[in-house]
């Protein structure tokens, strides 16, 4: 049953994760990314300078310099000791691969028990250049690997014990068909009709397709391999990877999944206490009197989205505002400069989309409800940050 008290019914456990890449092949039906490349390099050589494509990333590969740096300690703070599950030591070099480098950075470790990977105790801060406390007990694999990577899917499981499922991956990071949907037959015959093109279909469709990770959820339909519910919705059968453009995922399992704002019986301002969507959204006298719901917490785009006239009136959808690539012959879209196209200088979209949501200390995902009376003044957002520098560049 959905709400505050959560009742968690199916299984997760070991998963099969290469280093570096993850099963290539897994699946027929997806090409991977590099496959992409070869008809489409403009796109493929502007996605690689995204954020999407550096997700997760080896040690070697995302290590932050000012991580590696200060690795024992930012002179105030002690770094990364301990692995969040099994409470071991472990050092920078137990560390396989590191997740985020713009806003801040977390690190993997194997987990013994399970086969998968667990957190280490402490993340990097890029605004603040300080360690802070990551207390997530349960295994990447079975709690956040949906959206950091393409074609995730579960492919057994025993509800009776929940370490003993297991998952497949195409490939880490967001790949090309995390957007656009599997790409091995589109890469044979070259017909528009094999793939999804989330720009040529409607704004609410299009915009789905982001939604799909750009949220926050409470998942009661899958456990983690720790037995707790998950933060991430994988297909719900069994040997099946979400199809971006064909799965309709806002429909999954609907009552054993608590989405607010996407779910109409999930309302924005219910307490959902004792789960990870208490507080979620900022429910004080600007939202009772806009309707306006902003995020408290970060990866809730999409719920605030929804809320939004460019939702409700079809007329601005994500990649409207965000390019995930360019196109041959046509550069990437600044998202700081696509407000002027429609609204000329009527609204500064720092103030109209000040940072609400927080993902570290003192730093701030900017709104997407897009309220011109916005009253927040907002935070530290991660666009005033300089570029990441890596430990182990050359």
């Amino acid at each position: 049953m959905k709400g505050s008290s959560i009742s968690l019914i199916a299984a997760w456990a070991v998963i099969a994760f290469t280093l570096p890449s993850m099963a290539q092949g897994v699946d027929p039906e997806f090409a991977g990314s590099d496959k992409c490349a070869n008809c489409h390099k403009a796109a493929f050589d502007s996605w690689k300078q995204t954020y999407h494509s550096k997700m997760v990333l080896t040690r070697q590969e995302g290590l932050l310099k000012e991580a590696g740096d200060n690795w024992t300690s930012d002179g105030k703070n002690p770094g990364p000791a301990k692995g969040n599950i099994d409470g071991q030591a472990y050092k920078l070099e137990d560390v396989i691969f590191v997740i985020g480098t713009k806003w801040k950075q977390r690190y993997l470790v194997k987990n013994p028990a399970t086969g998968n990977h667990q957190f280490l105790d402490k993340q990097w801060n890029r605004f603040t250049k300080q360690w802070e406390g990551y207390g997530q007990k349960n295994d990447w694999d079975t709690q956040c690997a949906t959206c950091h990577t393409t074609g995730y899917r579960i492919t057994a499981y025993d509800p009776a014990d929940t370490k003993t499922m297991k998952v497949a991956m195409v490939e880490r990071n967001i790949g090309c068909e995390a957007c656009h949907g599997p790409g091995a037959k589109h890469a044979t015959t070259a017909a528009k009709a094999d793939i999804f093109n989330p720009g040529t279909t409607s704004k609410a469709e299009g915009s789905k397709v982001c939604g799909y990770c750009h949220i926050r959820a409470e998942n009661e339909n899958f456990k983690t391999a720790q037995g707790n519910h998950a933060e991430q919705l994988p297909h719900p059968q069994i040997g099946q990877t979400y199809k971006a453009g064909k799965d309709d995922w806002t429909k999954w399992y609907p009552e054993k999944v608590l989405i607010p704002g996407v779910h109409p019986e999930d309302s924005l301002t219910a307490e959902n206490k004792g789960t990870d969507l208490a507080n979620a959204f900022w429910t004080d006298e600007q939202g009772r009197k806009s309707g306006l719901y902003d995020a408290r917490k970060h990866h809730q785009q999409y719920q605030e989205w929804l809320q939004s006239k460019h939702a409700k009136s079809n007329a601005a959808s994500c990649i409207d505002c965000h390019s995930p690539h360019a196109v041959t012959g046509k550069q990437a879209v600044a998202a700081s400069a696509t407000c002027t196209g429609c609204h000329g200088s009527q609204f500064d979209w720092q103030k109209v989309m000040p940072g609400t949501g927080q993902t570290a200390q003192q730093l701030f995902v900017r709104t997407h409800t897009f309220n011109p009376n916005q009253a927040r003044p907002g935070g530290m957002t991660a666009d005033k940050l300089p570029p990441p520098v890596f430990f182990y560049a050359k």
